[in-house]
């Protein structure tokens, strides 16, 4: 159910309250952080016990299903999801979210104590009651672990997986500048900055992207130092991410203006979504646009600190005041990035080579992180929903989850071991709290329950045909549409 910061219970009484302008909230201090929790919303207290002043009238929520909003200061040191969850919560409906990790009714006794109004106008869309796809689908699931008394969150294998990936990224990267058989030889170099570019993708894949969503370990510190080490060994910002990934793209998916992932400008290089206004550079953008994902990492390490620091949103999603570990985990990791990639190289290489090296390695994780991504969500038969006049999908969430996602090559243990397991990205947007070592588990579960309420799931045999469906994607897409 909807919330400013999460939810379970429709409101007991009848007073609203009107969202904090987004300027008031990002001029809070860091010392006042805790404070948002109160502060991002004003509740209207009126004759009628219910105000809508200054909303415009097609905005007010009272006949759809209301935001309820949660002050839950006094209990933000108690979250077990850590104090960081709750922070980045702070003055946004994140009902979505908060039913990817909770048992639907699991803490409403919980959360009754901190009720405080309901909102009247939403910021951003909002969806309808669970349906009972929904309900079934995490009552299965959760059955699942309770009857096999598994953890979902904890699988040894993944310490494997991360040891082998900080191996192979420090021995590469060691390799390329101290060992002489390798200084030496020009072409064992290359293939160095290869597995290292490999590793730093690796790095997104496994444990920044298994910390964003506190799928490893039940301790917050584990996915905060885990997070951390896409600021040092990528140079690019985990808060970042979280606003982009956990509040963005998982609770909207392949949904305009919310989801940050398809965020596009107009006009933009390329053009991804069927409503998206068409220019003529899109033509033939299928032989084009794919080499322009190599400037991913490159993109991402400037464009984050002009999110953090300069418009502070993400497309849609607006960034609350950084903490101070966010802070020095931001700057500190852009030191080290510089240091490690560019200054400790230029020590004992040229100019000329540290610039080769550097290039081949970004573009090797660019390359591996966009064309992972875009072969699940930017492809031919997905879905890309759009809310009404209200701001509502008309659609059940875990439902548009499936139809806005493409899975591949399930059968194969490589590519689910080198794609950090996105080769089974509807089961991953369903359920992002579990390990990703337990997605096979809990396949025939999510599949025998879409077919039994009639939800397509979506999935190919291979990587390279979930590909080649985002280039027939972009094909098609770079034809001029008939109403234009």
């Amino acid at each position: 159910m909807n919330a400013a910061l999460a939810t379970t219970l429709r409101p007991k009484d009848t007073r609203s309250v009107q969202p904090l302008p987004p300027s008031s909230l990002a001029a809070v201090s860091r010392r006042q952080t805790l404070a948002v929790l109160v502060a991002f919303a004003i509740i209207e207290d009126t004759p009628t016990g219910m105000s809508t002043r200054g909303m415009p009238p097609e905005s007010c929520l009272q006949d759809k299903r209301p935001p309820v909003v949660y002050d839950v200061t006094k209990f933000v040191k108690r979250h077990p999801g850590g104090v960081d969850t709750l922070l980045l919560g702070a003055g946004r409906d994140v009902t979505p979210v908060f039913e990817m990790y909770h048992e639907f009714g699991a803490v409403d006794a919980i959360m009754k104590k901190f009720y405080v109004g309901t909102l009247v106008t939403n910021e951003l869309p909002i969806f309808p009651e669970p349906t009972s796809f929904h309900k079934a689908l995490k009552g299965r699931v959760d059955n699942y672990f309770k009857s096999k008394n598994k953890d979902r969150k904890n699988r040894p294998e993944i310490w494997g997986r991360y040891f082998v990936i900080f191996a192979s990224l420090f021995l590469s990267y060691y390799a390329q500048l101290f060992v002489p058989f390798v200084v030496e030889r020009t072409w064992l170099q290359v293939i160095c900055a290869i597995i290292l570019g490999f590793a730093c993708a690796q790095v997104g894949l496994n444990p920044l992207h298994d910390a964003s969503h506190f799928s490893v370990t039940h301790n917050p510190t584990v996915w905060k130092v885990l997070g951390a080490t896409h600021d040092f060994f990528n140079g690019a910002s985990y808060l970042v991410w979280l606003y982009q990934h956990m509040l963005g793209h998982h609770p909207y998916t392949n949904i305009a203006g919310a989801d940050p992932d398809v965020s596009t400008s107009e006009p933009d290089v390329r053009r991804i979504k069927p409503h998206q206004k068409w220019f003529v550079n899109h033509l033939n953008q299928h032989l084009f646009v794919p080499f322009l994902y190599g400037l991913l990492a490159f993109k991402v390490r400037f464009q984050d600190i002009n999110i953090l620091y300069f418009v502070k949103t993400n497309d849609a999603i607006r960034v609350n005041p950084l903490s101070t570990w966010h802070t020095v985990m931001f700057w500190g990791g852009k030191a080290f990035f510089v240091w490690y990639r560019v200054i400790l190289p230029l020590q004992y290489l040229s100019v000329r080579k540290v610039i080769l090296l550097f290039t081949i390695a970004d573009l090797v994780a660019s390359y591996w992180l966009a064309l992972t991504f875009q072969a699940n969500h930017v492809v031919e038969e997905v879905e890309w929903p759009l809310p009404d006049e209200n701001g509502v999908i008309q659609k059940d969430w875990a439902a548009m989850q499936v139809e806005t996602t493409q899975d591949y090559a399930h059968d194969s243990h490589l590519w689910t071991s080198i794609t950090g397991s996105l080769n089974y990205q509807a089961v991953h947007h369903l359920f992002p709290d579990v390990s990703q070592h337990h997605y096979p588990d809990i396949l025939s579960i999510i599949k025998d329950t879409c077919i039994e309420y009639e939800i397509p799931y979506l999935i190919k045999d291979t990587f390279w045909q979930a590909f080649s469906s985002h280039l027939a994607h972009l094909r098609i897409l770079g034809y001029r549409p008939k109403d234009e």
